[in-house]
C-alpha cells in the first residue's frame, strides 16, 4: 500500500524570493555590471524594505487607540 504525502501547505514565498535575489546578484557580479561594495548596499536597503512590509499590522491592529482619543475617563 504506498503512503501518503502529507499536504504542504503554503508556497514558501520567502525562500523562492531569497533564492531569487541571491542569483541576480551573483550573476550581476559576474557578468561586472555592479560591484560587490555597491550590491551590499543594495541587499541591506532591500533588506530593511522588506522587513517593513513584511511586518506591518494586518486589518484591525493598525491602530491601538480609537480615533476619537482617549477614553473619556482619561481626559
Amino acid at each position: 500500500m504506498p503512503s501518503r504525502r502529507a499536504p504542504r501547505g503554503r508556497f514558501p514565498v520567502d525562500l523562492a524570493v531569497f533564492l531569487a535575489i541571491l542569483t541576480t546578484g551573483v550573476v550581476l557580479i559576474l557578468v561586472g555590471r555592479v560591484s560587490p561594495e555597491a550590491l551590499a548596499g543594495y541587499a541591506s536597503a532591500l533588506a530593511g524594505l522588506y522587513a517593513a512590509w513584511h511586518h506591518r499590522p494586518r486589518g484591525g491592529e493598525s491602530r491601538r487607540t480609537s480615533p476619537e482619543g482617549p477614553p473619556a475617563s482619561e481626559r
